[in-house]
């Protein structure tokens, strides 16, 4: 059963190389790589080019810059409705040689007619591949719930799913925060979320990276006080994805999940009161313990 990589790159010509190699070295044996460029200008086409050159199953596709978010969902809009499974790969990591054998495994379990997403947790390096610690582990498990309002913390790099969920996710939504956040909330809402403890990459943190995962109290409580300072607020990102997400997938949710999404959205139209008590409730989740806090008060205030 073929498993079809799916990379999007964008003047990533300093890191290409090792990611490529760690590709290729999967010992997985029916692996492809379609590669979508998001308007390089550095070398990485050139690169990439002399890959799919001396080797027939890798594709590239050049493109015009249209962000990463939406690159990737031009690659799933592209790829291959053969294939087993379809994983998603950034162009600075390195994958440990067994990460899509690995993941197969894991999915193997779940029925293909049934969305399922599998993604595991990230060892976390420097640019010079020098360990730095592993992201943290969901305490509180996976769920519609929790995808409403918190993305799994970085698991883009690390996503594979079936082909139930490539057909699902090839209706794509026209403003979102992050593409892994988006696919974890509509594959949760009509499927099956696999958690692997084991990390199967090493994701490089670099300073060109689009999104961080910091370390340390100090690391951390800066990174929320920027998220303040930019305006750039998870919570109200999510609100913001939720709305897009009923739109488009309202009417065919489970009945439960609609529920909880709709009552999710109307919390702006009830009084102080209901508005206190869905808080104290709540039933959308945060895995950290002050940001799940932080999420109570702000629905509490009206400020969501």
């Amino acid at each position: 059963m073929i498993v079809q990589i799916l990379l999007s790159t964008y003047n990533g010509a300093k890191y290409l190389k090792p990611l490529m190699e760690s590709l290729l070295a999967q010992d997985y044996p029916h692996v492809e790589i379609l590669v979508r460029d998001d308007g390089s200008n550095d070398g990485t086409v050139d690169l990439l080019q002399q890959y799919a050159a001396a080797h027939t199953n890798i594709k590239v596709v050049p493109g015009e810059s249209i962000g990463f978010a939406k690159s990737f969902f031009k690659l799933i809009e592209i790829s291959s409705p053969t294939a087993g499974y379809i994983a998603l790969c950034d162009q600075d990591d390195v994958w440990l040689r067994d990460k899509v054998s690995q993941a197969v495994k894991f999915l193997s379990h779940y029925t293909r007619e049934i969305p399922a997403l599998y993604y595991s947790r990230l060892e976390v390096v420097d640019e010079n591949l020098k360990p730095l610690g592993y992201t943290k582990l969901p305490r509180k498990g996976l769920s519609f719930r929790n995808a409403l309002v918190e993305g799994p913390e970085g698991a883009g790099c690390a996503i594979l799913f079936n082909q139930a969920a490539r057909h699902l996710l090839r209706t794509f939504p026209t403003r979102v925060y992050a593409h892994d956040w988006w696919i974890y909330l509509v594959v949760s809402g009509f499927g099956n979320i696999i958690y692997d403890k084991e990390s199967r990459i090493l994701y490089r943190q670099h300073a060109s990276n689009v999104f961080g995962i910091p370390f340390g109290v100090l690391e951390k409580f800066r990174a929320k006080i920027h998220r303040f300072n930019t305006g750039q607020l998870q919570y109200q990102n999510a609100m913001d994805q939720a709305k897009e997400f009923m739109r488009i997938y309202g009417s065919s949710l489970p009945i439960e999940h609609k529920r909880t999404l709709e009552r999710l959205l109307e919390n702006r139209k009830r009084f102080w009161w209901d508005r206190l008590r869905y808080a104290l409730s709540c039933e959308v989740y945060h895995q950290s313990t002050l940001e799940h806090l932080i999420l109570k008060v702000l629905i509490a205030l009206n400020r969501l």
